[in-house]
């Protein structure tokens, strides 16, 4: 991916989890943005921009760390994996 604010490359991982999009953007292993958003919240023409309105959970900082934190959070409220879907 390629932020055209900051003018760089980032290595985005995503995925949908339990009705959310969980994206984590690193520009190197040192650097990186977590967040998660409502599987509806999310703007695909641009992950680099993250409304703070609509974000249930955000982080910055080393990849390791703020990919880690994101993975290790609980379903978000009203989710579960046995709900109906």
């Amino acid at each position: 991916m390629h932020d055209a604010l900051t003018r760089v490359n980032a290595v985005m991982f995503r995925r949908l989890w339990r009705g959310t999009n969980e994206t984590v953007l690193a520009y190197s292993e040192t650097e990186a943005l977590a967040y998660r958003v409502r599987e509806g919240d999310v703007d695909l023409a641009d992950p680099f921009v993250v409304d703070p309105d609509v974000t249930l959970w955000q982080r910055g900082g080393e990849f390791l760390d703020v990919a880690g934190e994101l993975l290790e959070l609980p379903p978000a409220p009203g989710h579960s994996a046995f709900g109906a879907s």
